[in-house]
C-alpha cells in the first residue's frame, strides 16, 4: 500500500498513483513547514473595507465585496480585477458568493436585508433582481454544493430562507413569508451547510447556541411543530451571558463545525451523535441570562484598539484623554443602555430609512423601468386586491397560514460537548470574523490584533502567525485545493499569502506576547458597546423633544393655577 500522509511521500509516489494530484495538495495544506513558510505574495488595492471573500469552485477567481457595494471579481494569479461592477444595493454588501457550477451568477446580501441575484452576462437585465424579504440586515449567505438554483439566507430578524430561482428571480414583498425556511425567533447571526450531506444545515443564534437541523424534515413536518434539531452545541461555561456567534465553519469531511464567538474563543464540536449523552432541556436555552451592564462606550469609526500596535489601556490615562463633556456623555448612554425604558424611547422607529427606500426604488423600477421578462413580479408577489373572490381568499389565507410556521425549536436535544478549542486571538469588534479549516490538520481564523492566527487542530497550539491589517482581519479563506490563502479586514485591499519564505517565519515568543495583550484587551471589550454618532444624535433630538415636552406641560400647569 502507497503512503497517504506527508508531502514527500505524496511527491515520491505521486506518478503511481495520483494522476489528479489530490494527494499532493492535501499534503501541502498538512505540511506544518510550508504553513509557517506563508507571507504576503501580493496586495490588491479596493475602494472600501472587504466585507466578503469567496473562492469559486475551481479556484481560479476570487469574489469580493464590501462597503463600496461593488462586486469585484479577482484573478489571483495574475492579481487583476477581471470584474468591477458597481450594484443597486442602497447599503454596504456584507456576504456575496458565485452560485455553483456558474461563475458569471452571483447572490448578494446588504445591511438591510436585501439580497441582489445578479447575472453578470445579463447585467441590465438582472441589476434590480432584488430579494426584499428579510426585515432586518442579512449577514449570511449559504449556497448548497453542486446546486445553482437555490441558496440560504440568515438574518436578525429571526428567519433562515431558502429561495428557489426557478420559482422567481426578485420579491419586493414587504414581511414577505414565502421563503421562510425555519422562524428560530430569535436573530441569526450565521448559517453553514455539510459540505458531504447538503441537507444538513448549521444556525447560530444569539443564545450562543448551535444547532444543526436536516432541511428535508422541517419541509415535511407539521408546521405548528417546533423544529427538532438533529443535534446542538453550546459552551458550558459561556451560560451566564449571551456570546455572539460571528462564523460557522465545517470541516471537509462534515464531521466537524468551528464555531467563533465574539469576546470568546473559537470552538470545534463534532457532529457525530454520541449514544451515551442523554437528552435534557437545558436550562440556559430555558432562561437565558440578562445581558451585563455596560461600563463603556466607543463611537463607530473609532479603531484605537485594534491593530499590531494597539495597546490595553490605563484607567489613568483615559480619564487623562477623555474629555469631560464625552465623560458625560458616556454616563448618559450607559444609563439609557442599561434602562430598558430609555432604550426603547431612544431607539423607537430604529430601523434605517434606506430599508423603506430600497423598497419604494424597486417598486419604482418595476413599474416604470424596461420592459423585460424580470421587471414584472409573479403571481407570488402580487398583494391581494379587495376584489378578489372568497375562493381565491380562502386558498391565499391556506398559503398564508403554512408560511406562519410556529418559531422556536425544541431544544429537548443532546448538547454535543466541546471537542477542542482555540485561544489567543481577539474577536470583539467586528460582527463578520472567520474561522476556517486549512487543509486537515490546522484552523486558521483572524483578528482585532490585525494578525491571523494558525493553530494545529489536534493540539491547539498557535504555528503560525501572519500580520494581515492594520486593524482587523475579518475574513479568511483558503483556497480550494491550492496552499493559497486570502485575508481581507479594514484596510482597503484584499491580501494573497502563498508559502514563499526560505526559512520558517514562526516566532514562539512574539506569540505569547500577542496572546497575554490579545487577553487583556478582550477582557476590557468585554462590556464595551459602539455606538454610531447617528445614535448621539438622535438621543440628543429625543431628549430635545422631551424637555420640549416637559416645558410645556409645566406653563399648562401654571396657567391652570392661574
Amino acid at each position: 500500500m502507497f503512503p497517504t500522509k506527508g508531502l514527500f511521500r505524496n511527491v515520491f509516489f505521486q506518478p503511481y498513483n495520483d494522476q489528479n494530484n489530490v494527494g499532493i495538495r492535501v499534503a501541502a495544506k498538512d505540511n506544518k513547514h510550508l504553513v509557517q513558510r506563508l507571507t504576503l505574495e501580493q496586495t490588491v488595492k479596493q475602494r472600501r473595507c472587504v466585507n466578503s471573500l469567496q473562492w469559486n469552485d475551481t479556484g481560479n477567481l476570487l469574489l469580493s465585496a464590501g462597503d463600496d457595494r461593488r462586486i469585484v471579481i479577482i484573478n489571483p494569479f495574475t492579481h487583476k480585477n477581471v470584474v468591477d461592477y458597481k450594484t443597486r444595493h442602497q447599503t454596504n454588501i456584507f456576504c456575496a458568493k458565485f452560485l455553483p457550477t456558474m461563475d458569471n451568477r452571483i447572490i448578494s446580501c446588504g445591511a438591510d436585508g436585501s439580497i441582489l441575484n445578479l447575472d453578470l452576462e445579463r447585467q441590465k437585465e438582472t441589476e434590480w433582481n432584488f430579494f426584499t424579504c428579510h426585515e432586518t440586515p442579512c449577514y449570511e449567505i449559504e449556497t448548497i454544493p453542486g446546486d445553482p438554483n437555490t441558496f440560504l439566507s440568515c438574518s436578525e430578524d429571526g428567519t433562515v430562507r431558502l429561495y428557489d430561482l426557478r420559482a422567481s428571480n426578485l420579491c419586493s414583498r414587504y414581511k414577505c413569508r414565502d421563503h421562510i425556511l425555519i422562524n428560530c425567533d430569535t436573530p441569526v447571526s450565521t448559517i453553514a451547510v455539510n459540505p458531504k450531506n447538503p441537507y444538513e444545515l448549521a444556525i447560530a443564534t444569539l443564545d450562543s447556541t448551535v444547532r444543526v437541523v436536516d432541511r428535508r424534515k422541517i419541509i415535511l413536518q407539521d408546521p405548528t411543530d417546533k423544529i427538532v434539531p438533529e443535534c446542538a452545541f453550546t459552551v458550558p461555561h459561556l451560560s451566564h451571558r449571551s456570546y455572539r456567534i460571528t462564523s460557522l465553519s465545517y470541516s471537509s469531511d462534515g464531521r466537524n463545525i468551528l464555531a467563533n464567538y465574539s469576546d470568546e474563543d473559537i470552538y470545534m464540536f463534532s457532529t457525530d451523535k454520541d449514544p451515551n449523552i442523554t437528552a435534557v432541556a437545558n436550562d440556559y436555552l430555558e432562561n437565558p441570562p440578562y445581558p451585563p451592564p455596560y461600563r463603556r462606550i466607543r463611537l463607530r469609526g473609532d479603531w484605537t484598539d485594534t491593530g499590531p500596535l494597539s495597546e490595553p489601556s490605563v484607567d489613568t490615562e483615559r480619564d487623562r484623554i477623555q474629555s469631560i463633556v464625552m465623560g458625560q456623555m458616556s454616563d448618559i448612554l450607559v444609563q439609557i443602555l442599561n434602562t430598558p425604558s430609555l432604550r426603547s424611547a431612544i431607539m423607537h422607529n430604529w430601523r434605517p430609512l434606506y430599508s423603506r427606500l430600497t423598497r419604494q426604488t424597486l417598486d419604482s423600477v418595476q413599474i416604470n423601468g424596461p420592459n423585460n421578462e424580470n421587471s414584472n413580479l409573479d403571481a407570488n408577489n402580487v398583494e391581494p386586491s379587495t376584489s378578489t373572490d372568497s375562493g381565491q381568499e380562502t386558498e391565499k389565507r391556506k398559503k398564508l397560514k403554512l408560511n406562519e410556521r410556529c418559531p422556536g425549536f425544541n431544544d429537548f436535544v443532546p448538547l454535543q460537548p466541546v471537542k477542542a478549542q482555540y485561544k489567543g486571538h481577539r474577536n470583539s469588534r467586528t460582527l463578520i470574523k472567520e474561522a476556517s479549516f486549512w487543509g486537515n490538520d490546522f484552523i486558521i481564523s483572524g483578528s482585532d490584533c490585525g494578525h491571523v492566527f494558525i493553530w494545529d487542530r489536534y493540539t491547539c497550539e498557535i504555528v503560525m502567525l501572519l500580520r494581515g491589517d492594520n486593524h482587523v482581519v475579518n475574513c479568511i479563506q483558503p483556497h480550494p485545493s491550492l496552499p493559497l490563502l486570502a485575508t481581507s479586514g479594514v484596510d482597503h485591499d484584499v491580501k494573497l499569502w502563498s508559502p514563499r519564505l526560505p526559512d520558517i517565519g514562526f516566532s514562539q515568543e512574539m506569540a505569547n506576547e500577542l496572546v497575554e495583550k490579545n487577553k487583556l484587551m478582550m477582557e476590557q471589550s468585554r462590556d464595551t458597546i459602539t455606538v454610531s454618532p447617528t445614535l448621539i444624535v438622535r438621543m440628543l433630538n429625543r431628549f430635545n423633544i422631551l424637555r420640549q415636552a416637559e416645558v410645556l406641560i409645566e406653563l399648562n400647569e401654571m396657567r391652570r393655577n392661574t
